[in-house]
């Protein structure tokens, strides 16, 4: 890795093309999404705090008093706010100025932007790593992953940790080589754990990989020089502008070193607790005190079920494969084995510099910054703490979409290095020869391998044509998997594993938040055209109100806890539910359900009528 030229404004356009049109997709597919159960409690939490802003601003004083900030930010304090405010923020822009064409479009809205973030943010890191094909594809494979697709569009926080966690992880890369990123690092570290609690193990990860990569450095400085930079620090020479070692230039001998002080680590402890803090009202009184209650609520969470091959599991210790074979079931099968194929490939570049084969000059050559630990150890560590035994499960893929970032980038990689195989074997242009040539006699690379397109003819034409066709190739499973789980994307099995009717044979959860609820909301309003009772199952009162804000259902179409008195009542096909159909059977004397939402053929949700309501 580390072998490509910086982006350019060409490159950052791009990137800007990739972020806007992924926005404009989750946009524009929103509507298809009723709320799931705890953005309800962030809608919740966010008006509150939407409410502060307003007396923040006109009575500032008044505001800053605890008791104040206690009655707006007490609520839903298990969470830092750094997205409920933005959420907020988007909320009173709605309010005042009508941006969306709906609420619940508005408070999602800082999400699907960081989302499209982190698409624009891969595609910029693959480019560097490696090539603007690493890139793409790598922005273009997470785009395509059904279910971070369908947490794209939610107002929660698993995809802001997600483009956060990769943000630090990128500027600590680039502060490798240069101590401006090691400010930037400390700042996103702290807009991370304003996000929430993922970003504390990030530290952990970056630790491990700088000591690889001081390793490698007091090895290089053994061996007589160190390694130079880009852009780096301490450097004497000319340096490339991608991240590597400058071309031809190997290890330098005078003196040029790459710094083993842990800047990054300087500014991110430093700036993260300040940041923390700052963004907190709720913490800026009795702060030891309720910063010990924050963790405790996370160390000692509530545990909820989850179904896992036919066993419903209620509480820990959870199977320790639960993450690994959950992303096998629910990523689509090209796209891991693409991303397995780049960590193969990349296998060597992961054990300690002391411990390769490769000649020493090689491998110092290759990648000072050790790329592929860092990728490396950032994929492994979601999905390792979710293994822990004592380690609360209460949701799904969700919960190491952190992860998947980083799998991807892999993936490009193993794209790109498929691209040079299949050019290596197309004709070259008679045109474009002597300067490809040209080309390869400077930089240490195969003729093959270049991967600059020639002018015309139709051999440029193939030449410039293969690496697209192959991308949409290879990406075309992943499109068809993610447009057909939408917007079933908790139910979403892989079609190489048999999809959703595979996994409910095996026993799998098939959804869980009570989303679905939305699906049906055109058959209770067309049934209660007078207005009703429902019995809602999973779906909270909270998500049921958005559903109502958003004209979905008529406000006189009211929730009710109690079976007996709904007109209709609902069950959502989850193992722990089953008790409710016969729950519902007893109290209306019937077993037949009205209606029956299924995906793929697989019941998602049952409708039941009252006989004693509904004449």
């Amino acid at each position: 890795m580390s072998r490509s030229p910086g982006l350019g404004v060409r490159g950052h356009a791009t990137g800007l093309v990739l972020c806007l049109g992924y926005l404009a997709v989750l946009t524009l597919s929103a509507d298809e999404l009723a709320m799931a159960r705890d953005e309800g409690f962030y809608v919740v939490a966010a008006e509150r705090y939407a409410s502060w802003f307003g007396l923040l601003f006109k009575q500032p004083e008044h505001a800053l008093t605890r008791e104040v900030i206690d009655r707006f930010w007490s609520y839903n304090h298990e969470h830092p706010p750094l997205f409920k405010a933005l959420f907020a923020l988007s909320h009173l822009a709605q309010r005042t100025w009508h941006l969306f064409p709906s609420d619940s479009l508005a408070f999602r809205f800082p999400g699907m932007l960081s989302a499209a973030l982190t698409v624009w943010l891969l595609y910029t890191f693959g480019a560097r790593l490696e090539n603007r094909r690493t890139g793409l594809f790598a922005a273009f494979a997470y785009a395509l992953l059904p279910r971070p697709f369908y947490h794209a569009h939610l107002m929660a926080f698993d995809v802001p940790i997600t483009l956060l966690v990769l943000a630090v992880t990128y500027a600590y890369w680039r502060s490798l080589a240069s101590r401006a990123w090691a400010v930037l690092c400390g700042l996103l570290f702290g807009l991370a754990l304003a996000t929430k609690h993922n970003a504390w193990i990030v530290p952990g990860v970056l630790l491990v990989h700088f000591s690889w990569v001081c390793v490698a450095e007091l090895r290089a400085r053994r061996l007589g020089g160190g390694i130079q930079q880009s852009g780096g620090i301490r450097q004497s020479g000319g340096v490339g502008q991608g991240g590597g070692i400058q071309q031809g230039g190997g290890i330098q001998q005078s003196g040029a070193q790459q710094s083993i002080v842990p800047y990054w680590l300087l500014f991110m402890a430093i700036l993260g607790p300040l940041i923390f803090v700052a963004s907190w009202p709720w913490i800026w009184h009795d702060t030891l005190v309720r910063v010990q209650d924050y963790a405790a609520f996370h160390l000692h969470h509530v545990y909820y079920n989850m179904a896992y091959f036919g066993v419903n599991h209620f509480r820990p210790p959870f199977p320790m494969s639960f993450p690994w074979v959950m992303s096998l079931l629910t990523l689509p099968l090209t796209t891991v084995a693409l991303c397995v194929t780049g960590i193969v490939l990349e296998r060597r570049a992961l054990w300690p510099s002391f411990m390769r084969k490769t000649s020493d000059r090689a491998w110092l050559a290759r990648d000072p910054r050790e790329s592929s630990v860092l990728l490396f150890g950032s994929l492994l560590a979601p999905l390792l703490v979710i293994s822990l035994p004592f380690t609360p499960i209460f949701g799904g893929t969700k919960h190491w979409i952190t992860a998947y970032p980083f799998l991807v980038l892999f993936g490009g990689l193993a794209f790109s290095r498929l691209c040079d195989a299949v050019l290596a074997r197309l004709p070259l242009d008679t045109e474009s020869t002597p300067r490809m040539l040209a080309q390869a006699s400077l930089q240490p690379r195969s003729p093959a391998r270049l991967d600059l397109p020639p002018r015309s003819g139709a051999r440029g034409l193939l030449r410039r044509a293969a690496p697209a066709g192959l991308g949409c190739i290879l990406l075309a499973p992943a499109l068809v998997e993610t447009a057909h789980s939408h917007p079933f994307g908790l139910s979403h099995y892989s079609a190489a594993f048999g999809g959703a009717p595979a996994a409910a044979d095996l026993g799998m959860n098939r959804q869980f938040w009570g989303f679905t609820t939305g699906s049906i909301a055109g058959l209770l309003k067309q049934r209660l055209p007078n207005g009703g009772r429902v019995f809602l199952c999973d779906t909270t009162v909270q998500a049921w109100r958005m559903l109502q804000r958003d004209g979905i259902v008529p406000a006189n179409v009211r929730p009710t806890p109690h079976i007996t008195r709904a007109h209709y009542a609902l069950v959502h096909h989850e193992h722990h539910f089953a008790e409710v159909d016969h729950q519902i059977w007893t109290a209306y004397g019937r077993v037949q359900p009205v209606h029956v939402l299924t995906y793929d053929g697989v019941p998602i949700i049952s409708i039941y009528e009252n006989p004693y309501l509904v004449r």
